[in-house]
């Protein structure tokens, strides 16, 4: 899966004991709906759908969005995409937003490997051409 990306539910009126009140209700009208491409899943938080593409999990958040309406519950509804560099969840806008463009220094510390990267080149360097 080269892309991942995650639609949340997320019920303001959680319980203290564990999932939210609508998970298991939600999920299984959810998992009726969604097609091959989407899974469902409920945790301590909310409920989860994922998808591979961007596509299909805006798919999937208009389905949700309408299953809430439909039964009548309110959730904070978020559409997030797998950072793997960060391993965080992270809105789209912010993914694109923390890749460097071509030809931009890294930071401070890719600035540092690549001086250290030059003298390790120099000392081979002067090891091949020293006399022994």
């Amino acid at each position: 899966m080269d892309e991942e990306w995650r639609v949340s539910l997320i019920a303001g009126d959680q319980l203290d004991s564990g999932k939210p009140p609508f998970a298991n209700s939600i999920c299984d009208l959810l998992r009726s709906r969604a097609g091959e491409d989407v899974s469902v899943s409920a945790g301590k938080t909310g409920v989860f759908l994922y998808a591979a593409t961007a596509d299909a999990a805006a798919t999937a958040e208009g389905m949700a969005r309408e299953v809430l309406a439909q039964q009548g519950l309110v959730a904070d509804i978020r559409l997030d995409r797998w950072d793997p560099s960060r391993q965080a969840w992270l809105p789209p806008g912010d993914v694109a937003a923390t890749e460097v463009p071509s030809g931009q220094e890294q930071g401070p510390g890719h600035k540092r490997l690549r001086a250290a990267g030059g003298v390790v080149l120099g000392i081979i360097d002067g090891l091949g051409s020293a006399d022994f």
